[in-house]
């Protein structure tokens, strides 16, 4: 395994970091009644109402979380933009269905090199998480 990869790595405990603090802040946006514990019901409703009503909310809770996943998932990082099969292997390890992730990963080819560029995928994920409208890749909670 790359270093770039491994969980003890500098990009891999930014992402450890990002992913607590995606937990405590949907945690604090989720526990309505405030009995210590979340249900999946009041987790839905945080990630579709709470992020949909903050507009900070996402940039505090949601973007540094999938920047350190894009950090981890491609070694090139540091270009600031992903292979389209990369943007694929996050989408699906994020949870997205396979064929709908490859289908988005190929459509959204932003520069000459045939990369996506990270702010690109980012404003993509900040809709996802900030419209109510489902988005294709993922499927919609039940």
């Amino acid at each position: 395994m790359p270093a770039s990869t491994r969980l003890d790595s500098e990009a891999g405990l930014r992402l450890t970091a990002a992913a607590d603090c995606y937990w405590e802040g949907m945690a604090g946006l989720a526990d309505t009644d405030l009995d210590g514990r979340i249900t999946r019901a009041e987790f839905v409703t945080a990630a579709q109402a709470g992020l949909h009503q903050d507009p900070g909310a996402f940039a505090r809770i949601a973007l540094p979380r999938h920047q350190a996943v894009l950090d981890v998932a491609d070694p090139d990082a540091e270009q600031a933009s992903s292979t389209a099969s990369t943007v694929e292997r996050v989408l699906v390890a994020l949870g997205a269905e396979p064929h709908r992730a490859r289908l988005i990963s190929a459509e959204h080819r932003t520069d000459p090199t045939g990369r996506i560029t990270h702010e690109e995928i980012l404003r993509e994920v900040e809709n996802y998480y900030t419209t109510a409208t489902p988005q294709r890749a993922f499927p919609v909670p039940a």
